[in-house]
């Protein structure tokens, strides 16, 4: 019998690549059921959705930021009060039209007018804490749902439900990084060479600006360095702003020993984490997530307007045990960042090999797997 699955989340690759590996599992285990995704059109999900076959809809949304002036605060709010009013009207007529068994909310702002019209309609539906510290959005959301599936075994603490509510699921990483070793790395793809000691930076999907300007200032130190590469994703709104204040953007080897190369975005992730020896970034529950899975050393700096501090309980699961450094966005800066990796390149890398070896001790789940089966009912 087909069962029908809405999934609704995004604005950002946090929030939709963990929504893709279940989608990926439903497809491949559960072919009876029919999905539907519901997004933003501003973020990448409408692209990388329908590139897989899912119906998809865009409704929207925005969030609720009172940091502004007192001005700029009611036009804003008046923004978020027409947006949620507008996307709770649509979200109730795709739920009217769509009629799904349940509903899962992976987070983003689009999941607000979603999961309030689940709720008028008096649909079942579910929502995944991919962080450490829950979010508002599900802080709310979660007295009416289902279940709450969750990334961190800690996380069931900081809700106030009962017990078989919550299933902790770990969270979902796409089958392309669970099975990453499969294929070799492949260097030249990206301008970089087989050998050296490979850097990679990224911000997340949108870019982080101070990681961008850092890790220039870093490369200016490294110059000369002939055994390290840097591969920086800046994100695409930075992207030529970046190119046209930097130094230098390709790493002559000729004149220059170190190789640094920019995109201002890959979809292909996987093939980057291949090449990888340590990864700079924020500490996303996504991006966390595939680093315990491709066990790549990391040096986190969380994003410091993230909700609840949420980012720096995620990345601190990583550093605790000594998979990673934390590094807080006020004290980054280029001469931290070269001390920890002049540091891990010491003594034929033996730091490194020591953060390489460690394991972290976490419960082995396929949270894809395990969100999947409860969609299509088979826990039933």
């Amino acid at each position: 019998m087909e069962r029908k699955i809405l999934i609704c989340g995004g604005g950002t690759a946090g929030h939709v690549y963990p929504a893709v590996a279940i989608m990926e599992y439903i497809k491949n285990y559960y072919p009876d059921s029919r999905l539907l995704f519901v997004g933003t059109s501003r973020g990448i999900e409408g692209r990388y959705i329908t590139g897989m076959g899912i119906d998809f809809e865009a409704v929207k949304a925005c969030g609720l930021n009172l940091k502004y002036g007192f001005l700029k605060k009611i036009l804003h709010l008046l923004k978020f009060l027409f947006l949620l009013v507008q996307g709770f009207i649509k979200s109730v007529k795709i739920i009217i039209r769509f009629k799904p068994d349940i509903i899962l909310g992976m987070g983003g702002y689009v999941c607000g007018p979603v999961l309030m019209a689940a709720i008028l309609l008096k649909r079942d539906y579910a929502v995944h804490e991919q962080n450490y510290i829950p979010g508002r959005l599900n802080n709310f959301f979660s007295r009416f749902a289902k279940y709450i599936f969750t990334s961190f075994e800690e996380t069931e603490k900081f809700f106030n439900l009962k017990k078989g509510k919550i299933i902790f699921t770990g969270d979902p990483v796409r089958e392309v990084i669970r099975n990453l070793r499969a294929k070799k790395p492949d260097y030249k793809k990206f301008g970089l060479s087989e050998g050296r000691f490979s850097v990679v930076a990224f911000g997340g999907s949108l870019g982080a600006e101070k990681i961008n300007n850092t890790v220039i200032e870093l490369c200016n130190y490294f110059r000369k360095n002939k055994e390290i590469q840097v591969l920086l994703i800046c994100g695409t709104r930075f992207y030529n702003k970046l190119k046209s204040k930097m130094s230098y953007t390709t790493g002559d080897v000729k004149k220059d020993g170190l190789i640094f190369r920019v995109f201002p975005y890959i979809d292909e992730m996987d093939e980057i984490y291949r090449i990888a020896d340590i990864v700079i970034s924020r500490a996303g529950a996504n991006t966390v997530a595939e680093l315990i899975v491709s066990n790549i050393p990391a040096i986190l700096i969380p994003y410091p307007g993230a909700v609840n501090n949420h980012q720096y309980y995620n990345a601190n699961f990583l550093a605790d045990p000594g998979k990673a450094f934390l590094i807080l966005d006020k004290d980054l800066n280029a001469n931290i960042l070269t001390d920890k990796i002049t540091g891990l390149m010491k003594d034929n890398r033996k730091k490194y090999k020591e953060m390489k070896e460690m394991e972290i001790r976490v419960k082995k789940t396929n949270g894809a797997k395990i969100i999947s089966r409860v969609l299509a009912g088979a826990e039933n």
